[in-house]
């Protein structure tokens, strides 16, 4: 069965507790955060810091180096009964990358006998390949763990526990609040745990010694995520409040984001709310549409509410004139910035 992100953390979590990690080990995913976290402890555990420098190693690659990785590989620790060794890109475990047969079988050769030695092969943001020797062999050995994004339910618990280790008390609901417009659990989001926890520090300091979290407190701090004042944006469109809906666009021009996005953004929006209402004619349950479009929970909530506002008719009016604008600008007829305020004042009646 695969493991899902909570569940390979947890267990590589408890290896390094136990000091079980295994001598070669596999951490990928897209959660570069945990897969850090994950280094860090294992090198707290096993690399004495006044030995560090004879104990410790991190290559980038090693496609083109592979013989100082080897010789660090085939020399003991010094004071130690372990020594770490870090392969911060090991694109040869996916299918773009690759070694040759005579240093793959040098990598099998230390997987199966070298124990004083930890490797740690991190791949990020891609996906490895199943199909090649040494993968293989490291899912033999049980040493291949998958370090994903969290999911909502589990970033928003993250969140108040954060908040709790730093002796402040968040409600559920605001926690939600964060984790919906961090930008995390976006559409194609390359928001990590870093940027989560950078915000909770923010408000955190902000705070002081005061131990209770407010939306206000939240609402004045947090940057908003791009989908999140597309979201509102398409909101005050909708609802006809124009001078709310250029207070959002101007934010968001204020924070350099490019124009030819917001519009490709606020496009996206409009279809994904006239395949939910399609598929709401279509009598689909709540949590049958979420599933046939692959959308969060939260972006479902968004999409039922502007559904309310406006018919299957109307959105496709509105898609029509969008890519008509969209065109204008391609074609040079018009700028992105006319463009933008076109879709945002004049085509929306």
């Amino acid at each position: 069965m695969k493991k899902g992100r909570k569940m390979s953390y947890k267990i590589v979590k408890e290896l390094i507790d136990k000091m079980k990690v295994p001598n070669c080990i596999l951490l990928y995913g897209t959660e570069e955060y945990y897969i850090d976290d994950a280094v860090s402890l294992i090198k707290e555990k096993y690399v004495d810091s006044d030995y560090e420098s004879m104990n410790y190693m991190e290559f980038e690659k090693i496609e083109n180096n592979f013989n100082d990785f080897q010789e660090f590989m085939s020399t003991f620790p010094f004071m130690a009964e372990k020594k770490v060794c870090v392969v911060k890109e090991a694109g040869f475990l996916t299918s773009a990358g690759s070694l040759n047969k005579k240093e793959e079988d040098k990598i099998v050769d230390i997987i199966d006998n070298v124990d004083f030695c930890i490797t740690i092969f991190l791949v990020k943001g891609a996906k490895i390949d199943l199909r090649k020797k040494l993968v293989k062999k490291l899912k033999d050995k049980n040493a291949v763990f998958e370090l994903n994004k969290l999911s909502e339910v589990e970033l928003s618990k993250y969140i108040v526990n954060k908040f709790k280790n730093l002796n402040m008390n968040i409600s559920i609901q605001d926690a939600d609040y964060i984790a919906n417009n961090s930008g995390y659990l976006e559409y194609e989001s390359t928001v990590s745990m870093y940027h989560v926890n950078n915000e909770i520090e923010k408000i955190a300091a902000y705070k002081g010694n005061s131990k209770n979290i407010t939306f206000e407190d939240i609402d004045l701090l947090l940057i908003k995520s791009v989908e999140s004042n597309i979201f509102k944006l398409v909101d005050y469109i909708c609802e006809g409040r124009k001078e709310k809906a250029f207070e959002i666009l101007d934010e968001m021009l204020l924070n350099n984001t490019p124009e030819q996005f917001i519009i490709h953004m606020i496009t996206r929006q409009y279809r994904l709310l006239y395949q939910y209402v399609v598929l709401e004619k279509k009598h689909y349950s709540f949590n049958d549409i979420m599933s046939k479009m692959k959308i969060k929970n939260f972006v479902a909530s968004k999409l039922t509410k502007q559904s309310k506002v406006l018919n299957q008719e109307k959105i496709q009016y509105y898609m029509e004139k969008i890519l008509e604008v969209d065109k204008k600008i391609k074609t040079g007829e018009i700028d992105n910035r006319i463009g933008l305020e076109l879709i945002t004042n004049g085509i929306i009646k």
